[in-house]
């Protein structure tokens, strides 16, 4: 391929809608063939060879995440001299199909769209590019480094964990009889209109091997959940640091936080806490 080939293609595949100088971030849609992916792409302002993170957000959530965590985390990181990019799977926050799209298939490559887009930054430092998922996102983000084991450490919040449909239990006894008689089930939420999940979801998970997989991956791993997370048992966290292949893994649980570290309590610090000690081992390990 030419080089003025290779733009053209990179252009079909990256449309750059606006660019914030003051913040540092730049609005992006990336085309996997089937729909745009929403995304930003923050970057520091002094010049370098960038490590970057990939933020991956949670069932019926957006890029910035739930209480603008993946907003504020970019923020960190690119104050630290790392970039990052944080995407909308299909059906959530700016993405323009519906939810049914949504598939642990679709979910990854978007990540991996992500990925690739990183990869062909020259400033980014395509060595040391890491890879954070929050609760369903940490699964796609176990899925993301089995499927590509260079990327150079893993990340979990609230992390799902476990082969099949372990984690999904209560949701595929719910759900799973309606997805089969329509093709798919409604979910409902508190905080935001109800999605349609799909019948092809439901079988992807059942047939995954995540944890079993991941005793392959080698890369430095960090799992982080709350105590009091009454969504996903912290015990999960445990679990991902004993069955990943790194000799380099650290599970945290932080005392008294829920399943969204209590972003949405302004007299709570877990937030900040869990903030703090990612940015921290980030740090260690891309630099």
């Amino acid at each position: 391929m030419t080089s003025v080939n290779l733009i053209k293609y990179l252009l079909c595949l990256y449309v750059f809608l606006a660019t914030d100088a003051f913040s540092g971030e730049t609005s992006l849609l990336l085309d996997n063939g089937a729909y745009k992916i929403p995304a930003i792409y923050s970057t520091p302002s002094s010049p370098g060879n960038y490590p970057a993170v990939i933020l991956l957000h949670g069932t019926a959530s957006n890029k910035n995440e739930v209480g603008d965590l993946y907003a504020v985390f970019a923020k960190q990181l690119r104050e630290h001299n790392i970039a990052s990019i944080r995407i909308d799977f299909a059906g959530t926050g700016d993405s323009e199909v519906d939810y049914l799209k949504y598939t642990l298939d679709s979910a990854v490559a978007d990540a991996n769209m992500a990925r690739l887009f990183l990869t062909e930054q020259p400033q980014i430092d395509s060595d040391a590019i890491a890879v954070l998922g929050f609760s369903q996102g940490g699964l796609i983000a176990q899925l993301l480094v089995i499927e590509h084991p260079e990327l150079a450490a893993l990340v979990t919040w609230s992390s799902v964990v476990g082969d099949g449909n372990e984690a999904f239990l209560s949701l595929f006894q719910a759900k799973y009889p309606n997805a089969l008689d329509n093709g798919f089930a409604q979910l409902t939420f508190d905080w935001r209109g109800p999605l349609s999940l799909s019948l092809q979801w439901f079988e992807q998970v059942k047939k995954q091997k995540s944890l079993t997989e991941l005793a392959n991956y080698t890369g430095p791993t960090l799992a982080i959940a709350g105590g009091a997370d009454d969504i996903v048992d912290p015990i999960s966290s445990v679990r991902l640091i004993q069955g990943v292949g790194s000799e380099d893994g650290q599970a945290v649980v932080l005392k008294g936080a829920d399943h969204i570290f209590n972003v949405l309590d302004s007299a709570a610090h877990e937030d900040e806490v869990l903030l703090k000690i990612t940015l921290q081992w980030l740090l260690e390990k891309l630099h």
